[in-house]
């Protein structure tokens, strides 16, 4: 299984330098290394269990009291990675949920434990560009199962305080997803 680390930092300067010290620390991909708002720093890197978490280690340490947020998971859930390109994943839309965090790793954690608790699907997984460093996801299944997404995303979402707000939208006007679809496409 794949594992995967995030790190914020409020330095683009220390957050250009520490993507190099955490590449050179251990065989790991980085997924994401620019600024985001406002005025953040974001690393996302892959790899197997042991490099992802000597690398974010290395990273921790070089960037000191410059991290926001940081997130590990060993065992990300597959479709996490996958939805960070920012795209529209299809999907049968019976319901969709929406959870909003203040922060890049919140929402990726939020993500991960979701995805876990029911068999829901992953639409959107949208990280601080353009939204004031905020963070959301939006995901879609039977409405008992997006329920019981939200409550367990929110709840991960919030273990480190960073959770802003959620919404359950049972059967989704078809003007709406038109348009929640053009805005991810483009």
């Amino acid at each position: 299984m794949e594992s995967l680390a995030v790190l914020e930092l409020d330095s683009i300067a220390r957050g250009i330098q520490v993507t190099d010290h955490m590449a050179k620390m251990a065989l790991v991909a980085i997924a994401r290394s620019h600024p985001i708002d406002p005025g953040k720093y974001l690393i996302v890197i892959r790899g197997d269990a042991d490099s992802t978490r000597l690398s974010l280690d290395r990273g921790r340490e070089h960037a000191g009291d410059t991290v926001v947020d940081e997130l590990y998971l060993a065992h990300v859930h597959a479709a996490v990675p996958e939805a960070m390109h920012g795209s529209w994943v299809p999907a049968v839309l019976d319901t969709i949920g929406v959870i909003e965090t203040a922060s890049v790793a919140s929402i990726v954690r939020a993500a991960d434990r979701a995805l876990k608790a029911a068999p829901t699907s992953l639409l959107r997984l949208h990280l601080a560009r353009r939204t004031g460093g905020k963070g959301y996801l939006v995901l879609t299944g039977s409405q008992a199962d997006v329920e019981a997404s939200l409550e367990a995303g929110s709840e991960a979402a919030g273990e480190r305080g960073a959770w802003h707000d959620r919404a359950l939208i049972p059967a989704p006007s078809a003007e709406l997803l038109a348009e929640l679809q053009k805005e991810w496409i483009t």
